[in-house]
């Protein structure tokens, strides 16, 4: 992942007139084989900065996208999260153009330009990979340039599920039995603070856009809404009343919805993040358990524990439009945005099935260890890492071959990974 930025472009009238009335966005995705991702955020800046633009493309190999955005303001900064395979060889450029769509020279930056950029050969990547251990009560943290553990880190009583901000660098783990959601900086690798949350809190959600994060309480059958800035809930849902039993959480953070697993209801609940509020509920299979998003695409995967498939819902119409056989009791769900691929670790199997987004069909089946649950997907470096909870290891695929390339010893019976670009 690479963040680039305009850096604040003012933009004072001269005249009575602003000079730039809209700024115009080329994303060129130089590479003949390869997808890159680019998220596009656009920035008022008027005493504080106020989100006015947000859009995220796949960029195919060697296509030119081209975004017109209205920046008749005072003030305005444009930021680019670009990601993939093909993430070095994406350049992107800024245009600012008058009221004639003339070019205005002040407000022009290619792609060498832009604050943050980096050499072609060297793509910026935190890679870090969070493994929960279940009966351990801790965090491996594995460098995935290396395939080793470097930091091992305490937490509450039984992690369950684990959610990562790349862009504050930030890890959140939903701790089962001490209620609480331990707070992890991605820099020193230690717990920078405990969040109180509800009865049984497990898997977590992050929405990336509002810095958002979400909390699957299974007891309570609750969500808890922390704010990512002062590490406080802000907000507690009730995705359908009843002993729902939330198990699973996925987030789309370029629509702003929140999608639920209820494993004892077998639906999804829809909740708006913008205003907390529940809008609809979908039936899936029969007890759905983690969930996985591709906000590319808009499509969110519910893994379904007892009927053995997942399901596919479409964003727009919240509507389920397939359903794919996977193995035996399928665990988390893993999203690769980059090649719009889908994993499925199989507890009973032993196995990991492949989805393929755009068929929506399994496309290969691959051996793990023992009991895999877990499973966290690096679009940059194209590396799925699976956890095997009877082999107390992560398995590593190779996301080109489909094999598995390493296993890593982590700590006892772990259950959840999540994963830093």
């Amino acid at each position: 992942m690479a963040i680039l930025s305009t850096g604040p472009i003012d933009n004072s009238a001269v005249s009575g007139v602003r000079p730039t009335q809209q700024v115009t966005v080329k994303i060129d995705n130089r590479d003949s084989v390869n997808f890159s991702t680019v998220l596009i955020e656009g920035y008022l800046l008027n005493g504080s900065r106020t989100l006015y633009v947000l859009e995220s493309f796949s960029v195919a190999p060697n296509q030119v996208v081209t975004k017109n955005y209205f920046a008749n303001f005072d003030a305005f900064e444009f930021v680019f999260t670009t990601g993939g395979v093909a993430l070095s060889q994406t350049e992107i450029s800024v245009w600012g153009k008058n009221a004639a769509g003339q070019l205005v020279t002040a407000h022009r930056l290619v792609s060498s330009e832009l604050l943050g950029a980096v050499s072609e050969s060297v793509p910026l990547s935190i890679n870090r990979i969070f493994v929960a251990n279940f009966n351990s009560n801790d965090v491996s943290v594995i460098d995935g340039a290396t395939n080793t553990v470097i930091a091992t880190i305490p937490v509450g009583v039984n992690p369950a599920g684990v959610g990562v901000n790349p862009f504050t660098n930030r890890i959140y783990v939903g701790n089962l039995n001490s209620d609480d959601v331990s707070v992890i900086d991605g820099i020193t690798d230690t717990v920078i603070t405990t969040i109180p949350a509800g009865d049984g809190a497990s898997s977590v959600g992050v929405n990336t856009a509002t810095n958002a994060i979400y909390i699957a309480n299974f007891n309570d059958s609750t969500v808890s809404v922390i704010n990512g800035l002062t590490n406080t809930v802000i907000a507690t849902i009730i995705p359908v009343g009843g002993l729902s039993l939330p198990t699973g959480i996925g987030v789309n953070s370029l629509t702003n919805r929140i999608y639920v697993a209820n494993f004892n209801f077998d639906v999804v609940t829809v909740i708006d993040g913008a205003t907390n509020t529940v809008i609809t509920q979908i039936p899936v299979g029969v007890n759905p358990f983690r969930i996985g998003v591709n906000p590319l695409t808009n499509r969110i995967y519910v893994s379904n524990f007892t009927s053995n498939s997942v399901s596919v819902i479409d964003g727009i119409t919240n509507t389920v439009i397939a359903t794919v056989l996977v193995g035996t009791t399928p665990g988390e769900v893993g999203v690769n945005t980059s090649t719009n691929t889908i994993y499925v670790p199989n507890r009973d199997t032993d196995n990991v099935s492949i989805i393929s987004g755009l068929t929506n069909t399994v496309i290969a089946t691959i051996p793990v260890g023992n009991n895999p649950n877990g499973v966290g997907v690096n679009p940059i470096t194209n590396c799925i890492y699976v956890t095997n909870q009877d082999d107390n290891n992560v398995s590593i695929i190779d996301g080109v071959t489909q094999t598995t390339i390493a296993t890593v010893p982590v700590g006892a019976r772990p259950f959840a990974v999540g994963v830093n670009p």
